[in-house]
């Protein structure tokens, strides 16, 4: 299956997805990263994100595995992507930057840089 076979992913999976590009993280690690990025526009509660991660595994996209807390050293599920996972959130990117640009160009959003 091609990655743009996935698309277009849901907002909460695209901004999973996302975060994960930026290296493993737990489940809590996941939402502090949402809530430091405030430009996502997204909160991430744990029923959602973990229901999202589980659906995510069963797709090839994230895989877990026991790890150790940060700071307690507390086993915790650590996620990753796949590689399918890593094409499907750059296949998303260039779809979502591909329309941007359409919004630019039809003069619906400014462009990059200019002035409200």
């Amino acid at each position: 299956m091609k990655p743009e076979d996935r698309l277009p992913l849901p907002p909460r999976d695209y901004v999973i997805l996302l975060l994960l590009a930026r290296g493993e993280c737990h489940g809590y690690g996941i939402i502090k990263r949402a809530e430091e990025r405030s430009e996502l526009q997204v909160r991430l509660d744990p029923a959602n994100l973990y229901r999202t991660l589980r659906k995510l595994e069963r797709h090839g996209l994230v895989e877990g595995e026991r790890g150790r807390g940060p700071s307690d050293g507390a086993p915790r599920r650590v996620y990753g992507l796949t590689d399918l996972g890593r094409d499907v959130v750059r296949a998303e990117s260039a779809r979502l930057a591909r329309l941007t640009d359409a919004a630019r160009a039809w003069r619906l959003i400014p462009d990059a840089g200019a002035g409200p």
